[in-house]
């Protein structure tokens, strides 16, 4: 696939700008990444005697699975709105929502978006998302949220990297998300050493050794 070049600054990468924008969403960056290590543990595990997609379908949901584990207590819920299972924050109208993402994931310099097509919900999402929105600047406390906002933490696992970001999506197309802003990149490839190819049909899942004593 060709790349979409990213046009909009705010795409935010280094620590001193990821950890505080995370935290302005009560979030962190290390539950994050723990929850995705975990849901790509989980993909791993697939085979090709597995149905055709079924890597895709294991990583959104462990995924889900691990941010429910992760973060949901006092301040975010298990949230299925739309039969998208995420996790939401009643308290700032926000919402997190897995997503697989093509190979632009984690890359600065070219926009993402989702592997496969999505459907009404996700258009509905990304309309109320469409506000203003600057590197700093917080929304007045006065202005009380009635619709969620809609954070996607889009991953991409393939060829030995794995990338993940979390962005909210602005523009919907075709069944495509083609525009985030902000985006914040968590994994860009670089950081992570791959769980594996796919295993081939008439590998076994496990290997597993078996002492032999001889007489």
């Amino acid at each position: 696939m060709g790349h979409r070049f990213v046009t909009d600054s705010a795409i935010l990468i280094a620590t001193e700008e990821v950890v505080p924008a995370l935290s302005r969403l009560e979030l962190d960056r290390e539950g994050l990444i723990e929850a995705i290590m975990y849901a790509d543990g989980e993909r791993a595990l697939c085979t090709a005697n597995d149905p055709k997609g079924f890597e895709l379908i294991t990583m959104n949901a462990r995924l889900a699975r691990a941010l429910r584990d992760r973060f949901v207590g006092d301040r975010w819920e298990v949230d299925e709105s739309d039969n998208q299972p995420g996790i939401r924050n009643p308290h700032l109208k926000v919402r997190v929502i897995p997503c697989n993402f093509d190979e632009n994931a984690g890359n600065r310099l070219a926009d993402p978006s989702n592997l496969r097509d999505k459907g009404s919900a996700s258009r509905s999402k990304t309309q109320c998302n469409k506000t203003a929105w600057l590197p700093g600047f917080e929304p007045s406390p006065e202005t009380e949220k009635t619709e969620y906002e809609t954070y996607v933490l889009g991953t991409y696992a393939a060829g030995g990297e794995l990338r993940a970001e979390l962005s909210k999506p602005q523009n919907f197309a075709a069944g495509k998300y083609t525009r985030f802003l902000p985006r914040i990149i968590l994994l860009d490839g670089s950081e992570h050493e791959p769980m594996g190819a796919k295993a081939p049909r008439e590998a076994p899942t496990e290997v597993i050794d078996i002492a032999v004593k001889r007489k």
